[in-house]
């Protein structure tokens, strides 16, 4: 009897006049994500204040034009920058910063204390680097997160080159196994949820 595997998600580039459908498609898939919970504890505007991260984390990202999306509605997202490149310039890494404080309001030390430890826990090696997937609620479960980052691991194959994220919850953290990222260490800020780093090489 042969057994039928459902169909992978279809996946694109997304097209840089979409950049605010991609975010608030991340802003709700992250909205009750621990790391983002604990960022923004309030939850009165802890929904708004998502959505502005995402879209200053997409603008910021889109001179690397590898964003992923779904082709049929956009469910979801995937960020990524490519291989050897910098996220963004040092200049570009402190306006960034300080935007982000401003995002986060009263509750910046925090989130500021962790991007430094996720600064610091870095690798150094080229290598391509998930910045986030994430996919609506309504839409988990489905295997659309996968077929997100599928294209570039298949094109990290296919050049020999590794690949590291940060994992923000232990559901994320074991999607990611699945994908051949093995975690290393967590990133452990006080009081707030661990975040594992996580590499890949190449298959």
């Amino acid at each position: 009897m042969t057994t039928l595997q459902p169909a992978r998600t279809a996946v694109r580039k997304a097209a840089p006049a979409e950049a605010a459908v991609v975010s608030s498609a991340l802003a709700a898939a992250f909205e009750d994500d621990p790391v983002f919970r604990w960022m923004l504890p309030d939850e009165t505007d802890r929904a708004a204040r998502t959505r502005a991260f995402f879209d200053l984390v997409v603008e910021v990202l889109a001179v690397h034009d590898d964003a992923w999306t779904t082709t049929d509605g956009i469910t979801g997202a995937a960020l990524w920058v490519p291989y050897g490149r910098p996220p963004m310039s040092d200049e570009r890494a402190e306006r960034f910063a300080a935007e982000v404080a401003e995002i986060c309001g009263r509750h910046a030390d925090r989130t500021l204390e962790l991007i430094a430890a996720m600064d610091e826990s870095h690798p150094h090696a080229p290598h391509e680097y998930l910045w986030f997937v994430g996919v609506v609620p309504a839409a988990q479960g489905r295997g659309i997160g996968s077929a997100l980052i599928a294209p570039v691991l298949e094109r990290a194959d296919r050049a020999g080159a590794p690949a590291y994220l940060e994992a923000t919850s232990p559901l994320n953290k074991a999607l990611y196994e699945r994908h051949g990222f093995r975690a290393r260490p967590p990133i452990s800020v006080a009081g707030g949820p661990p975040m594992w780093p996580m590499w890949r090489d190449p298959a």
